[in-house]
């Protein structure tokens, strides 16, 4: 018998997708290889797969949906609805985007005392994840170390197996025929070499130090695929696209758009290598670059800064090289290499790239949902107190970015909700 899955993602999945989508989307894609996989995301989502539109605002739609399915996977829940199917559906919680360390600088530009708002909900939030919780997800080994120290904290590990690794993947398809990034940006020549930026700019991002990397080349050009991030002013990242707007050279292209996600092989297909920078800090250690995967999807040698796991893996597989953070002589230094000389790597990635196919990484995540893993005994309490510790740093932010009537609102609906969990 085929268990039914239900796959949450926070945001809109279908033609513009970041990372989150993307994640969501493939895994339920490759899950539906064993399973019965239903999609429940905001408006407006395309999917192949049975779509049910709700977001994170449609509380009793998840709710009663995630009761009509065997596992439910998602990357986040608002608190309320772990309340309330914690010890329902088996419930996987897919931690691979570590936003507890994130929110240190996605935060950087806001007053103190917003900061301590918005990073005690948010690791609030996330304590609730982990003791509702059946099985977490995360995207490398040091993230795996992270969530393990987070369980044992609080008091929640009993064994090792509740996190399991799961990698961001690369498609099956191949990545098809080159196009569109040529025809953007028709000044950069025929001869001349392309650098390719694949993901947004974000504040814990480097995109400096590339700007003045390729000032000290010649007849090279930096294309930053998409700056222009679905749902960008969310995030509070827009002003670093501003930032990078105004500082970006003659030779350096920025897209204020985001190339659809059935369109970035062929940008890919027209670049020489893809680049990845970071500052350092605590974000690196645990992040996971996942436009990273598309390069090595499209045979791209890869140049990173040192510091996080994708350069640990562009490192050990001699994938590309890395060099240290702020070194744009290094980062010229290593680009120029690459460019002269690129076939032995290009050579090791192709090989190495079918290990990162969606369906290889997600197979132990497949053959959880299909068997009779035992369940996890769901720690109610620190549910219900991380639910109200979420809240209680939540609304005052409410308070101040959305005024009165949006806080009372709030109250009223966790006051109603209460009433029916009694």
């Amino acid at each position: 018998m085929r268990r039914s899955v239900l796959v949450i993602s926070a945001e809109p999945v279908g033609g513009r997708m970041a990372g989150p989508a993307i994640r969501a989307s493939e895994l339920a894609r490759a899950l539906s290889a064993t399973c019965d996989v239903t999609v429940a995301a905001p408006a407006p989502s395309v999917s192949e797969l049975p779509l049910i539109e709700a977001g994170m605002a449609d509380v009793e739609t998840l709710v009663r949906t995630a009761r009509e399915h065997d596992v439910v996977l998602a990357q986040e829940l608002p608190p309320t609805v772990l309340e309330r199917i914690a010890g329902g559906p088996r419930l996987v919680i897919d931690l691979y985007n570590p936003i507890v360390v994130e929110v240190l600088e996605a935060v950087a530009h806001r007053s103190p005392r917003a900061q301590r708002r918005i990073r005690s909900a948010i690791a609030q939030r996330t304590l609730a994840a982990l003791a509702a919780a059946d099985l977490i997800l995360c995207a490398n080994e040091r993230q795996r170390d992270l969530w393990i120290g987070g369980l044992a904290l609080h008091g929640l590990i009993e064994s090792g197996d509740l996190v399991m690794e799961v990698p961001f993947g690369v498609p099956t398809e191949p990545v098809g025929a080159a196009g569109g990034l040529r025809a953007a940006y028709p000044e950069i020549g025929a001869d001349e070499k392309v650098l390719l930026w694949g993901g947004g700019l974000w504040g814990w991002l480097d995109p400096g130090t590339v700007f003045r990397a390729v000032t000290r080349m010649d007849g090279v050009h930096l294309v930053v695929m998409g700056a222009g991030r679905p749902g960008l002013e969310r995030t509070g990242q827009a002003g670093y696209l501003e930032a990078a707007l105004a500082e970006a050279p003659a030779n350096v292209h920025i897209n204020r758009g985001w190339v659809p996600y059935d369109e970035r092989g062929g940008w890919l297909a027209e670049a020489d290598l893809g680049i990845t920078a970071h500052h350092d800090h605590l974000e690196a250690r645990y992040a996971h670059r996942t436009r990273v995967l598309d390069y090595l999807w499209a045979g791209l040698p890869v140049v990173a800064t040192r510091g996080d796991a994708m350069a640990d893996l562009v490192e050990r597989e001699r994938l590309g090289l890395t060099v240290p953070v702020g070194d744009d002589a290094a980062f010229a230094a290593a680009c120029g290499e690459l460019l002269a000389s690129p076939d032995a790597t290009r050579k090791r990635v192709a090989a190495f790239a079918p290990s990162l196919r969606w369906e290889r990484v997600a197979a132990p995540l497949a053959e959880w949902c299909a068997s009779d893993a035992p369940r996890r005994a769901i720690r109610r309490g620190v549910v219900r107190r991380a639910t109200l510790g979420h809240y209680r740093w939540a609304l005052p932010q409410t308070l101040a970015d959305e005024g009165v009537g949006a806080a009372l609102r709030r109250i009223g609906r966790r006051l109603r909700r209460a009433g029916t969990l009694r």
